[in-house]
């Protein structure tokens, strides 16, 4: 699959993997690998819950790399910038993937997907179920392939969502489990480095510079730059530019938009200094990017 993909729309994701689906804002895939998404970071429009069933890749969350083994699950919301790559031959995937209007329809609160700790921006996106809880939610995601198989079925729709609701409980507890194994094990450093990753995926595009996040932090620029540096081995300025690249690199694979659009999306006074800025830290120029990432 050539084309390289930067905004994944719910309808795009649906004509690539789709296997059994209620149009395009709720569908599951069977096993698949997911040649089409592995070299180019992107965002998608959907909620995904995805179950590694074979073999292992890499996955690049908000920058942030996590190893997807068999048992893994991803969990991925509109927030996230994604990239699947280092794929081993054999990695399968199988993915259910909603939109938030699908699963709130006949919901009175419209944020009910946000009472879900998964969901939230700060979240570990990748985690590691035990075998038995693998198993449940394999048997929940076959349920569901098996409601949706009853194309002839009045309440299909209905059936269906309230399964996933059932499913996205299920995961809610098995979250918790492994979120508190993960916090138990770290220590002061590794906190503040997760508290500082978190803020920059909710500020980078209005604030570019380390005291922001120091001061939101409590501590000073220096004793944050040389935490981070220790903790990850580069430094907070260097995080900071990342995460503002890779927004500008999603954006300028959309051709819908503008060069000039995407330099106010990030909050750059004008598309001259944004162009400067990419540069120095791509050495290509916004246009120049545009033109080979989508060749």
């Amino acid at each position: 699959m050539s084309k390289r993909i930067a905004q994944l729309s719910l309808s795009k994701f649906a004509d690539l993997y789709a296997d059994k689906l209620i149009g395009p804002d709720f569908f599951i895939t069977n096993e698949k690998q997911l040649l089409g998404l592995s070299e180019y970071p992107y965002r998608s429009d959907g909620y995904i819950i995805g179950i590694c069933t074979r073999g292992k890749a890499e996955v690049e969350v908000n920058l942030q790399v996590y190893q997807a083994r068999a048992g893994a699950m991803l969990l991925a919301t509109p927030f996230h910038i994604l990239r699947i790559y280092n794929s081993s031959d054999d990695f399968l995937c199988r993915f259910i993937v909603f939109s938030k209007a699908f699963l709130t329809e006949n919901n009175v609160n419209s944020h009910f997907l946000e009472s879900f700790s998964y969901f939230k921006s700060e979240s570990i996106p990748v985690i590691y179920p035990d075998h038995h809880d693998a198993k449940m939610l394999l048997e929940v995601y076959l349920l569901i392939q098996q409601k949706l198989e009853r194309e002839e079925h009045p309440y299909r729709q209905e059936i269906s969502r309230s399964i996933l609701t059932t499913l996205l409980y299920e995961v809610e507890f098995i979250y918790e489990k492994q979120h508190i194994i993960l916090k138990s094990k770290q220590n002061r450093k590794q906190e503040l480095n997760l508290l500082f990753q978190n803020l920059i995926f909710r500020h980078y595009k209005e604030h570019r510079n380390v005291q922001f996040y120091a001061d939101a932090l409590c501590v000073s620029s220096k004793h944050l730059t040389e935490i981070i540096k220790e903790v990850t081995g580069r430094t907070s300025g260097e995080w900071i530019e990342d995460a503002v690249i890779l927004e500008a690199k999603v954006l300028l694979r959309n051709h819908e938009i503008s060069i000039a659009q995407v330099a106010e999306n990030i909050h750059f006074p004008d598309q001259s200094s944004f162009g400067k800025y990419f540069k120095k830290h791509t050495g290509l120029s916004p246009s120049d990017y545009r033109m080979i990432s989508t060749h």
